[in-house]
């Protein structure tokens, strides 16, 4: 008799743990749209602090690697742009979610947002850059990261 009650125990642990995974898992449709709405958010606010010449790298910068520096001008090159940063938010939310799984700190987009912006800063050679435009990308990588993070910090605690 005992026995039956230690294995029912046992299966109701187990169905437990399958529902504390199931909750904690973020399927790809939430990922796309952190990326679609990473995208729109950032994506305009970008739009913005170029057009007020608060930084020279403006959405088609993003484009850069593809159609170079001429192609920065052109309606190609902000087309690119958005889809190098959709892809680019879509993949910072995938490495966010593998390394931070665990971790609930408000801190840890700060944490994604301050590594994307040195990586990309790099790609930009940020040691040149004018300390108005430091301040304006540290800014925007930042508050970046912490749309990502929070987000996915939400996502995984509010199911």
């Amino acid at each position: 008799m005992e026995r039956v009650k230690i294995g029912i125990r046992q299966k109701e642990n187990l169905h437990e743990q399958g529902r504390e995974r199931a909750r904690n898992r973020i399927t790809l449709q939430k990922f796309l749209e952190i990326a679609f709405w990473g995208t729109v958010f950032w994506g305009i606010i970008r739009l913005v602090i170029h057009f007020l010449n608060f930084t020279p790298y403006g959405l088609a910068s993003y484009g850069r690697p593809f159609l170079g520096i001429a192609g920065e001008k052109t309606f190609a090159g902000t087309a690119l742009g958005i889809l190098v940063l959709f892809t680019g938010t879509l993949v910072a939310s995938f490495i966010y979610r593998l390394v931070f799984f665990r971790t609930r700190n408000w801190w840890s987009g700060l944490v994604l947002g301050a590594v994307v912006g040195a990586a990309i800063g790099f790609f930009f050679r940020f040691e040149k850059w004018e300390l108005s435009t430091l301040s304006t990308e540290a800014a925007w990588f930042l508050s970046y990261g912490l749309f990502i993070g929070m987000t996915l910090t939400l996502e995984s605690s509010d199911q």
